[in-house]
């Protein structure tokens, strides 16, 4: 498995890419090879060069932290570009690396550029390239006894196999462990990272416009003008993930296993019944102590969704990957004024299927941090009763609506109780001693 990312090519690559302009093997189906020797002094002079044409966008791609080759587009105007790669180093061909850089490149062109179409041209003998090309849609145009004339039209780009679900609001101070956790993702399909950012106070949007530029075939950002709040948010950014499947990672948490993605999108593509696994994370404390998880427990028959609904939620949102049938779903009036959209979507979703848990622990969880995580007890019964609310209006399931309403009516005895305890408070003798020093606590 390989993490495979392109990122903009530099004049220091000249140091190792001139080796590759002197080897005819790597130039024998991809282009003619230079006439003269290249020196590492007249490859920097080429990329320097390349990197000032206005009508090109030329990135390195690199292979588990590795600089293994380079693709590009060129001669780009309003409408198209013209696309190459090659791959350098030799030990890497034919594992798929090609195909995996290519769709981020087109994605750059479609997301990024906004272009309609991308061409290429191939020798006729490179029929792996061939292959390899029409995997991402390109369509042979002309062919002659040496050539092959290919193109894609942008708007059929296949969609990524995950789209990593994503809202930020003043997330910088732990946005950049997030999306570095994210990037060491080794997988063998494409994934796209779709971030809704809500007009943040702190430098939440110019980190995730700098690693846009860094990493250009990963990122879609919707970068609100103004606040528009966080269900609105949650749902415009559901919408714009069109992966087969979702993830989910919250800006502040993060992912701590290479593989998660691969080993989740493995498990659901071996256990059809399943529409959702979720595993186990740590819990990264205010403190800074990394423990494990105090605040969920798996229970038994975790797979039903009468249990989901029993036990409310018991799955964190860094740990989730599932079908991709939300589409249908998001403009649920209930759902789009709930105030805890994870546990809500979980109920949606298990509507379709059942749900799958992995033992590996793959994510860690920032306590404390996030809105619901901080809310005092009464303002969290108050943010309860209204999801129960919205999940009995939405259920049509009898049981499940019953097992809501029992919620529901628990919550509003709590409330009670809480009252209760403010009364106690309100006539004891130690606050009205300190109403008596305090003046202003009689207004």
């Amino acid at each position: 498995m390989y993490n495979v990312l392109i990122r903009p090519l530099v004049k220091e690559d000249a140091l190792t890419s001139y080796q590759w302009r002197n080897d005819p093997e790597i130039w024998k189906y991809t282009g003619s090879r230079p006439d003269i020797t290249i020196t590492k002094e007249i490859e920097s002079e080429w990329i320097e060069k390349v990197l000032q044409d206005d009508t090109s966008k030329r990135f390195a791609i690199v292979c588990n932290e590795e600089y293994i080759g380079n693709v590009q587009l060129t001669n780009i105007d309003k409408y198209s570009a013209e696309f190459h790669i090659f791959i350098g180093k030799k030990e890497f061909w034919g594992k798929g690396i090609s195909q995996l850089a290519t769709y981020q490149i087109l994605y750059f062109a479609k997301e990024v550029l906004k272009l309609k179409e991308v061409y290429l041209s191939v020798k006729s003998e490179n029929i792996s390239a061939v292959k390899s090309y029409q995997k991402n849609n390109f369509v042979i145009k002309e062919q002659t006894e040496g050539e092959i004339t290919m193109s894609v039209v942008l708007s059929e780009l296949p969609n990524t196999v995950v789209s990593i679900f994503m809202m930020v609001y003043n997330h910088g101070k732990y946005l950049k462990e997030c999306l570095d956790n994210i990037l060491l993702q080794k997988t063998n399909f494409n994934y796209d990272i779709v971030i809704g950012e809500d007009c943040s106070q702190d430098n939440s949007r110019e980190i995730l416009l700098t690693y846009q530029k860094l990493y250009p075939g990963k990122f879609k950002l919707l970068l609100h003008p103004q606040n528009i709040g966080a269900m609105k948010n949650q749902n415009e950014t559901f919408k714009n993930c069109t992966g087969k499947y979702i993830a989910i990672c919250e800006g502040d948490d993060y992912w701590t296993d290479p593989l998660k993605l691969q080993k989740q999108v493995d498990f659901l593509e071996e256990n059809k019944d399943c529409i959702l696994c979720f595993h186990k994370v740590k819990i990264l404390k205010p403190t800074g102590e990394l423990v494990d998880d105090f605040i969920t427990k798996v229970p038994e028959n975790f797979e039903l969704r009468e249990t989901l609904a029993k036990k409310l939620n018991y799955i964190h949102t860094p740990s989730v990957l599932f079908r991709n049938v939300i589409q249908t779903e998001v403009d649920a009036m209930e759902f789009k004024n709930s105030p805890i959209g994870d546990y809500f979507l979980y109920m949606i979703l298990t509507k379709y299927g059942k749900i799958g848990y992995l033992e590996d622990s793959m994510a860690v969880y920032r306590y404390g941090v996030g809105i619901f995580s901080s809310l005092n007890r009464l303002k969290h019964i108050k943010v309860n009763i209204l999801l129960f609310t919205n999940l009995y209006s939405y259920e049509k399931d009898p049981v499940i609506k019953e097992i809501f309403y029992q919620h529901l009516q628990d919550a509003l005895l709590l409330v009670d109780e809480e009252f209760q305890k403010s009364d106690r408070i309100l006539n004891s003798r130690r606050h009205k001693l300190v109403e008596k020093i305090y003046r202003f606590l009689k207004k």
